[in-house]
């Protein structure tokens, strides 16, 4: 275990709209996790959301292996960690996860590692994981403790202009979400990094470009990362700023009115 001493505050990213298949997705991070020296060891998931299970990463490839009629498709809320005790998820290191009916993919490290080591390894997974795929969107998050904020959990507060996470559930719900993800232009918040898509390029602010208007107030840079893509990194005092200028432009999904 590379770092024993756990702080419990998970920086963590989560992309919306990631479109593969279990077993694709995760031989990606697997392998990406495993070349930067950041090994995975169990799994865990449930079929058709009902009982979790929890193995090996091993363990499941031999049973994948062995039982040709393993319901790879229903594998819901799949989770990828390193952890002390893979039954205890305060005790987890590091990892990933990937619901595929929702198409939600979440990356997360506890403090621990380093804010400058995780974002350093973020930026590279993100560029592998969307080379051959675009999302919707995605952001950067903090949480105490656990890591369901990407889900609608309770948030670790870092000052988000009228943030709700109870709209944010609401909206993210099975039978909302892709009516949520159709408001293509929009974003859940402003966060120090946030995933674009040719759609949020496309918005105007007072006539400029995004890309312009970030340029001109110093709000920041863009850089492309994938096929569609582009991650926003937003410097951390600029950031109430840009939250009040995109609520009152109403591009906010996640917050209260």
């Amino acid at each position: 275990m590379q770092n024993k001493h756990l702080k419990n505050l998970k920086i963590g990213f989560s992309l919306e709209g990631y479109n593969n298949d279990i077993l694709s997705w995760l031989e990606i991070a697997t392998t990406f996790y495993r070349n930067n020296n950041y090994p995975l060891k169990s799994v865990s998931y449930d079929i058709n959301y009902n009982k979790i299970e929890r193995k090996s990463l091993k363990t499941f490839y031999r049973i994948v292996k062995e039982n040709p009629t393993f319901p790879v498709a229903k594998l819901y809320s799949f989770s990828v960690v390193m952890a002390e005790n893979q039954n205890i998820p305060l005790t987890y290191h590091y990892g990933c996860s990937f619901d595929m009916p929702t198409k939600q993919l979440i990356l997360f490290f506890d403090y621990s590692y380093g804010e400058e080591n995780v974002f350093s390894f973020y930026k590279k997974i993100l560029i592998t994981l969307l080379k051959d795929c675009k999302v919707h969107g995605g952001y950067l998050f903090y949480q105490d403790r656990h890591y369901d904020y990407p889900l609608g959990g309770v948030k670790l507060n870092r000052n988000f202009y009228k943030e709700n996470e109870h709209t944010w559930w609401n909206l993210m719900k099975l039978g909302n979400r892709e009516d949520t993800l159709n408001k293509k232009n929009m974003y859940r918040h402003i966060y120090k990094q946030n995933i674009l898509s040719k759609y949020h390029l496309e918005e105007t602010f007072n006539g400029l470009s995004l890309t312009k208007w970030i340029e001109l107030n110093n709000y920041g840079f863009i850089e492309k990362i994938g096929e569609e893509n582009w991650i926003w990194t937003v410097p951390e005092e600029k950031l109430y700023e840009i939250q009040v200028i995109f609520y009152d432009k109403k591009l906010l999904l996640g917050v209260s009115e």
